[in-house]
């Protein structure tokens, strides 16, 4: 059985919070998975998950509510503005920031954008709700109209694949083990280096490190774990919700984490509750496929 989708993705994405962009020890164990404030983000409330995580739900409420993949980029941005208008959220970019609060159309905002020369992962971390489509070409179609919108260049574009393929895989019977090679085959050889650059924000470098952090997890807990002990100073909110949504398909992880981090999590109006409940929708109207499914 999957873990909560977006859920789980909030859970990674609040904790990783604490330690964006800070050096910090890597060391951490089960008693450092709590939230805090971050010390430099002063508007940051502990517990709130982040843009990485109200993007994606922006994507999975349009992806709900038209209840067919006829969807146009003017559509999501629509979505983009109105989730953030409705509550805004820190941890975006102060220029992204900038234009959900104050564009009042979509092609206000898409005419500030620069997407040609954006490297950063925003075009990947709002990717991954697009995995749970049965038909991959829809996933790979969609994934790209809105990841172009904002990152249209390599670095944007293949991170975005690389996130909505692995929830694909995943989602649809594959395994853990065969993921690796599943992207291979999808991205090409040597995609991870697509874009990447001696950047802790750079998208590829983000979401190589998601990946990374799956790799010998037994529990969520470890997989969030993994991703702040595995370098010292990193995007770790967006690298640890990538990695929460991505683990949250894979059907042998135990999806334990410790209640104070599920007690810490916002529970507002469209916080933990609302994101469990679009989560069984989810589950209902984009169900387990086995299409990869291999017999042992």
């Amino acid at each position: 059985m999957h873990a909560s989708f977006l859920y789980t993705m909030a859970l990674g994405d609040s904790y990783g919070m604490k330690y964006e962009y800070l050096p910090h020890a890597t060391n951490a164990d089960l008693s450092d998975l709590v939230h805090a404030e971050h010390p430099k983000l002063t508007a940051y409330k502990k517990g709130d998950y982040t843009d990485d995580t109200q993007m994606s739900l922006a994507n999975m409420e349009l992806l709900l509510a038209k209840q067919s993949f006829d969807i146009t980029a003017e559509e999501f941005v629509s979505a983009w503005l109105h989730t953030f208008k409705r509550d805004p959220h820190v941890g975006y970019s102060r220029h992204m920031q900038k234009l959900l609060a104050e564009c009042k159309t979509p092609a206000e905002f898409v005419s500030q954008l620069a997407p040609s020369s954006r490297t950063t992962s925003g075009a990947a971390m709002r990717a991954g709700v697009f995995g749970v489509i049965e038909d991959i070409e829809e996933v790979k179609r969609l994934t790209l109209l809105q990841g172009r919108i904002t990152h249209n260049n390599l670095a944007g574009t293949t991170s975005a694949l690389a996130v909505a393929l692995s929830v694909h895989f995943l989602h649809h019977g594959g395994t853990h083990q065969q993921l690796e090679a599943f992207l291979t085959a999808q991205l090409g050889e040597g995609w991870e280096q697509n874009g990447i650059e001696n950047d802790p924000g750079n998208a590829m470098r983000i979401v190589t490190q998601a990946l990374s952090a799956l790799k010998n997890a037994k529990t969520m807990a470890d997989v969030f774990l993994n991703v702040v002990n595995q370098i010292e100073n990193s995007d770790t909110d967006t690298v640890c919700a990538i990695a929460a949504i991505i683990a949250s398909r894979c059907t042998v992880l135990d999806d334990y984490v410790p209640e104070t981090l599920k007690n810490g999590l916002e529970n507002g109006t469209y916080g933990a509750d609302y994101l469990r409940k679009i989560d069984m929708q989810v589950e209902a109207i984009f169900p387990r496929k086995m299409l990869y499914y291999c017999h042992p």
